[in-house]
């Protein structure tokens, strides 16, 4: 199967967990608020919150390390498994810090809340935490083999767990304080599914020369993790901005609405990115920057056509399809809103499947600077704009934002990875 083919079936692949997420994502927030109340839902999502970020430092960029480590070579079966080892076994070190840390703010979280629900419902997400962590380390070794089938399918098994762990939570009569166990039963399961496929794909007892691996894969997280850290900030900034600015919380509701659709559909980019990653970091250690931009062309002439189709045909259902799935003619007041968040990803669809070519060139400081840039000119949009224009405002800030990525990605991967994306 030629390069072409492989990529396209790849992506086909993959798009299936993401229609499973948001089957799954909205399908838990409307059961959890059907069955145990909206309090309920606010708990859970607080705990995530914390849950989502706490992840985030207790991976340590460690994920893009092995993935660029690995696809650089994936058929030296010896150097595979030193890189894997390499990377796992300080990201057990960082996710049980990082999750005893969780455990002893807990009540600072709860309290800051005035919630002991949330600070319960932490206590039950913790061991889920440390496995999520080093989950995302071994995915990293999956994506960077190119087992990208495998990857889709341990995706999808993710979405579908937590389905199952919010059955069985019903199904026990758990209560609202327990229900983030969801994310232990799901990310605790999947641990040990990844493990299988760790021991089954990489011949981790050759792996000498592991601690070597340690320090590089540490040297590289630490200068990446502010930007997984940023791009987790930047997702929610203009929701938080809005409600900082005392926006009426039915618009901020309105507007929550069209960004988590905005950010679905930026799923889809990021498939891509996952599949042309390890490619990237391939040809790029390689010195072939010639095939990197040949990979770049191939891939623009079908994604920018399909995400821009995409993005015009759900600009225009908006305001006609949302509120009546929803039953409230108060959400078509977010047409707008929705329709400037994807002028934005169409705007910026011929660049967003590369915006981690510096992780895959080995420049994570310059891609942490590259994405706070991007959070800066989103938060200076929100500050200017929200006040005189409201959540119209916001989705002009996220859209400009989102523009700019684009255009900084294409000059930095030009002048620090020597390819013209």
């Amino acid at each position: 199967m030629g390069e072409r083919e492989r990529l396209r079936r790849d992506v086909a692949w993959n798009l299936v967990p993401v229609a499973l997420l948001a089957i799954v994502g909205l399908g838990v927030n409307f059961a959890i608020a059907a069955w145990w109340g909206a309090e309920a839902l606010a708990v859970f999502n607080l705990v995530t919150i914390a849950y989502f970020v706490a992840a985030v430092v207790g991976a340590c960029g460690l994920q893009f390390a092995v993935l660029r480590a690995v696809a650089e070579d994936p058929g030296d079966r010896a150097r595979v498994a030193a890189v894997a080892v390499g990377a796992l076994v300080p990201a057990a070190v960082i996710a049980a810090a990082t999750t005893g840390a969780f455990v002893a703010l807990r009540g600072a979280v709860g309290a800051l809340h005035a919630s002991e629900a949330v600070a319960e419902g932490m206590l039950w997400a913790a061991p889920g935490l440390f496995c999520f962590a080093l989950n995302k380390v071994l995915f990293g070794v999956v994506n960077g083999l190119r087992r990208m089938r495998a990857f889709a399918v341990y995706t999808s098994l993710r979405y579908v767990l937590v389905a199952v762990g919010l059955a069985v939570a019903r199904a026990s009569g758990a209560s609202a304080a327990h229900l983030p166990a969801i994310w232990t039963f799901a990310e605790g399961a999947l641990f040990v599914v990844l493990v299988v496929e760790l021991v089954a794909t990489v011949a981790i007892f050759r792996a000498r020369g592991w601690v070597a691996w340690s320090v590089l894969h540490l040297d590289f997280g630490v200068r990446g993790v502010a930007a997984t850290l940023a791009s987790e900030i930047n997702a929610k900034l203009d929701v938080w901005m809005l409600g900082a600015f005392g926006v009426a919380k039915e618009l901020v509701g309105v507007y929550g609405l069209a960004a988590a659709l905005n950010e679905g559909a930026q799923q889809l980019a990021v498939v891509v990115a996952n599949n042309v990653n390890p490619v990237i970091a391939r040809e790029l250690a390689a010195g072939r920057t010639a095939e990197v931009e040949a990979l770049a062309r191939r891939t623009r002439r079908w994604f920018v056509p399909a995400l821009v189709g995409a993005a015009a045909l759900g600009a225009l259902a908006f305001p006609e399809v949302i509120p009546r799935i929803l039953g409230d003619a108060r959400f078509a007041a977010g047409a707008w809103p929705f329709a400037l968040l994807m002028a934005g990803l169409a705007l910026a669809s011929p660049y967003l499947p590369f915006n981690q070519i510096l992780l895959m060139a080995a420049r994570p400081g310059w891609h942490a600077i590259y994405v706070v840039a991007v959070l800066a000119v989103n938060f200076v949009g929100d500050l200017v704009l929200i006040p005189r224009l409201g959540v119209v405002g916001a989705a002009a800030a996220c859209a400009l934002a989102l523009v700019v990525s684009a255009l900084l990605v294409r000059t930095l991967a030009r002048v620090l990875a020597g390819a013209s994306v």
